[in-house]
């Protein structure tokens, strides 16, 4: 939105070559699964047209054809178009993007404290250089409570604890305090995050997926602790922050080098892995690992009962049942088989393009059935490849 501060700070891209392949790192499954041809009946969507994550969303949202032709829902742009409008709670507080700040000013919110160098709400608070005005920064506290709100409601979980998030001011501060490199968004330890600066999250159009998930990943360990295999802990925090449109397009540079899906227990092992030292490596198995933990989190919402199950059975897992219980009981599989059932490199992708030309952060044109052919030759979404 014009009427909004985006701060713009350099990011470096980096020209990398491809890293090989750690070994036992490939997954079994072929470099390219054969597509099914669209169906007659699909339509195009643009990202923002799918229907949103809720509770009371029915699942799946569109048919596989659709999907296929369209690629994956992404709704974490719209707040920056001009006819984005303010959200309201059901007694009227307005809430999310917009409302703190609107023009620059500050709007009068319940509960709202600016001090020096940070902003909080009951429960969120942010720090960043004391030089920011309060309009600089507020945009990142009213997406945070968006995401606490929306996720909290659609993934049944809360936390009467406070989230404090941190904004360091440049990329190199951000390398300092956390040990990571720009790919990942953020460190999370407890209830303190070290965010991405937020200038930069914005100028990468990544501010919205940053935080919802943070969020997501915050309200998981509130609840679940380590009780989740990193498959599903990570699949559901890019499931919850839309990232399919971004991960999907990200594989581009790695597909030259064969497989890029990873079966669970590599996945899991390189998330527990940490931060690679390898700079080429750990951009390039990050991103596989996310992209297949999403993959997999996406056919067992989708397919499987929706948020409807997965809040049934995170239920339990927050109530003292192990993963391995919960999914017995809710998905009529063990973990590990359940796991199995999903297997990316076995079920391959989705979507039948290899690119998502279709570009989240570009409001829709109205006729949302437009062909492939109308889109300008080279629009896919080209993110930055570090």
């Amino acid at each position: 939105m014009s009427e909004r501060k985006v701060f713009r700070q350099t990011v470096l891209f980096f020209s990398l070559g491809l890293a090989a392949l750690l070994a036992g790192c490939a997954g079994s499954g072929p470099a390219n699964q054969e597509a099914p041809p669209p169906e007659p009946e699909t339509r195009l969507l643009h990202p923002d047209q799918w229907p949103r994550i809720t509770a009371d969303t029915t699942f799946p949202r569109e048919s596989a054809g659709t999907l296929g032709a369209s690629g994956f829902p992404d709704h974490l742009h719209s707040y920056w178009w001009p006819d984005w409008q303010i959200m309201t709670l059901p007694d009227g507080t307005p809430y999310g993007p917009g409302a703190f700040c609107y023009r620059k000013q500050v709007k009068e919110h319940s509960g709202l404290v600016l001090g020096e160098g940070f902003e909080a709400l009951p429960l969120l608070r942010v720090e960043h250089d004391a030089r920011y005005a309060p309009c600089d920064m507020l945009p990142l506290l009213e997406t945070l409570d968006w995401a606490r709100r929306d996720v909290g409601a659609a993934l049944g979980l809360s936390s009467p604890d406070t989230l404090t998030v941190i904004s360091p001011d440049n990329i190199n501060i951000y390398r300092q305090m956390t040990g990571q490199d720009v790919w990942r968004l953020y460190r999370l330890e407890g209830d303190r995050c070290v965010l991405e600066p937020y200038g930069t999250l914005q100028a990468r159009t990544l501010d919205g997926h940053a935080v919802f998930q943070l969020m997501t990943d915050w309200l998981l360990r509130e609840n679940a602790g380590q009780a989740l295999p990193a498959w599903l802990h990570m699949g559901l925090v890019a499931y919850m922050a839309e990232d399919g449109v971004h991960l999907m397009n990200y594989m581009r540079e790695f597909r030259a080098g064969g497989e890029v899906l990873l079966s669970a227990p590599i996945v899991d092992a390189l998330f527990a892995r940490g931060v690679d030292t390898d700079r080429d490596s750990d951009r390039m198995n990050y991103r596989r690992a996310r992209y297949s933990a999403f993959l997999m989190v996406w056919r067992l919402v989708e397919d499987n009962g929706g948020l409807q199950a997965m809040r049934g059975f995170l239920e339990r897992v927050a109530g003292g049942e192990s993963a391995d219980q919960a999914s017995r009981a809710v998905y009529g599989l063990g973990i590990a088989e359940l796991a199995i059932s999903l297997d990316a490199t076995k079920l391959g992708e989705p979507v039948w393009d290899v690119e998502q030309y279709r570009k989240p952060q570009v409001p829709p044109v109205k006729d949302s059935s437009a062909a492939p052919e109308d889109a300008p030759e080279g629009a896919a979404d080209k993110p930055a490849q570090n």
